[in-house]
């Protein structure tokens, strides 16, 4: 979104073609009825001077707040202040796409590159788009089949370093995170604290939607994993990880399991990057990378309890849509764009 928001800017006309029914990704809010989960990312973190300019100014827009959650060991107490999107995660995608028209349902099965044209075709063989410069933002193992897949190998003349990129791919990790949805009718006084991290089981953190600047959904709570438990678990129903999920909640918050009960559990097998790639772009290809697995490798190694380990994921993505724009303007520079 960033990347395609830059390009547009510099006057290129661009296409932007997303599998999902709406902007969010891992920012995404999902809506039960009459109130909504932020189930990706419930906080996001900031500390380049660019992004944090960036959210000040979705700040003045009202599409972002600041949020500093009271804890359980400390409800009056603070954390490092984190950010969300107003009234949901992902006002913050919805922000930066607004006026580009992205195309959103569209499922691309595969890539294919001719006469220095990138096409992308969904699984009918329709031709859903076409380019000179393609921007993958997608989790690694997705963007090496679809690679993979177009034979791109056939017209790129640094063909080495096409065959490096998808050995980077093929050797890239992330550690997943199963979420669950939660609500309660109990009052809001039988829980002082708006975060809830408990030290060791299946339940990582637990976050309290109301306490959210510009959320109305009282009751509802959003439940992350363990990522060593939902590695273990990452085959399991999401009927048996919410029902685990909920009980570990009810266990470590005190909350009446007589006022409760789980809504869904969604499984993100891409919840964080371990590390970062070292190539992200191949201009004689017109290719060229973004997304969270881009960046200082400031995850290298060990484990986390939850996303929250991994807040500047957002801030990773964001700073990679904005160096792959410019990669593409460099790359384009003695060329006229068409799209």
């Amino acid at each position: 979104a960033t990347a395609a928001r830059r390009l547009t800017q510099a006057g290129w006309s661009v296409q932007v073609l997303d599998k999902g029914r709406g902007p969010g990704g891992r920012l995404s809010t999902r809506r039960v009825g009459e109130g909504g989960f932020d189930h990706g990312a419930s906080a996001i973190s900031a500390q380049h001077p660019d992004f944090i300019e960036w959210l000040a100014e979705q700040e003045a827009k009202g599409r972002a707040a600041r949020w500093v959650p009271r804890t359980q060991s400390d409800p009056l107490g603070t954390r490092p202040e984190g950010w969300v999107g107003v009234p949901g995660m992902n006002a913050l995608v919805s922000a930066t796409l607004e006026g580009l028209a992205p195309q959103w349902s569209q499922t691309v099965a595969t890539l294919r590159r001719h006469d220095g044209i990138w096409r992308a075709f969904d699984a009918e063989g329709q031709e859903l788009g076409a380019a000179p410069m393609l921007v993958l933002a997608i989790p690694a193992p997705q963007a090496r089949s679809l690679l993979l897949a177009s034979d791109a190998s056939a017209e790129t003349e640094d063909v080495d370093a096409l065959r490096g990129l998808l050995d980077d791919l093929a050797a890239f990790r992330y550690r997943p995170c199963w979420a669950a949805m939660f609500t309660t009718s109990a009052p809001e006084s039988d829980a002082p604290f708006d975060l809830l991290c408990p030290a060791d089981g299946a339940l990582a953190a637990a976050y309290r939607e109301a306490a959210k600047p510009g959320r109305p959904e009282v009751g509802h709570w959003v439940l992350h994993a363990d990522e060593a438990w939902s590695e273990t678990h990452l085959e399991d129903s999401a009927e048996s990880v919410a029902q685990a999920l909920g009980a570990a909640f009810l266990a470590a918050s005190g909350l009446s399991a007589d006022a409760a009960h789980t809504v869904f559990a969604h499984r993100w097998r891409y919840s964080r990057p371990v590390g970062a790639l070292a190539q992200t772009a191949i201009p004689a290809a017109g290719l060229f990378l973004a997304g969270d697995m881009v960046g200082d490798a400031t995850v290298a190694s060990g484990e986390a309890r939850s996303s929250a380990k991994a807040g500047l994921n957002a801030e990773r993505a964001w700073l990679s849509g904005r160096a792959a724009a410019e990669a593409c303007l460099a790359a384009g520079a003695l060329l006229q764009p068409k799209s």
